[in-house]
């Protein structure tokens, strides 16, 4: 069961879920700067935040981004979706898959009605929900999987 797609959905989930708590962890700090509040349109920040910090977070959010169409693709290979009687669970893997973009939409809207703000620390709660969502996702992914491929 834990094949490289159930690692590949994994680290999709975990870089998902980990965007949303950055966002929390950002409105908790608060952004006063230009650079927070005008210039970084897609990326929140916090007040002095390190710049290893900014590099990783961009790197994850590109991996995450890189890795949405190989992911579905490799559950729907490993699901064998192209066969009837798998038709049903290779549906849910989709959907798991759509679910997921949805996530990391939600994500992005709460980080922009945020950064739209003055920056300052108020906290952007909505993001927890999309955290639990994450998680939630990632039981939901793991359980599609778990069913063994049928030959």
């Amino acid at each position: 069961m834990r094949g490289w797609v159930w690692w590949l959905s994994m680290l999709w989930v975990v870089i998902g879920a980990g965007g949303a708590g950055y966002v929390f962890v950002c409105t908790l700090q608060g952004c006063t700067t230009r650079q927070c509040t005008k210039d970084e349109f897609w990326f929140p920040l916090y007040n002095g935040e390190p710049g290893v910090i900014v590099a990783l977070g961009a790197l994850a959010a590109g991996v995450w981004l890189l890795l949405a169409v190989p992911l579905l693709v490799a559950g729907f290979v490993r699901l064998r979706g192209w066969r009837a009687r798998t038709l049903l669970r290779a549906a849910a893997w989709v959907g798991a898959w759509l679910a997921g973009l949805e996530l990391i939409w939600l994500a992005v809207v709460s980080a922009w009605a945020w950064a739209n703000g003055s920056g300052a620390p108020d906290v952007a709660w909505g993001e927890l929900p999309i955290f639990a969502l994450w998680l939630a996702l990632g039981a939901v992914m793991t359980r599609i999987l778990a069913a063994p491929s049928r030959p």
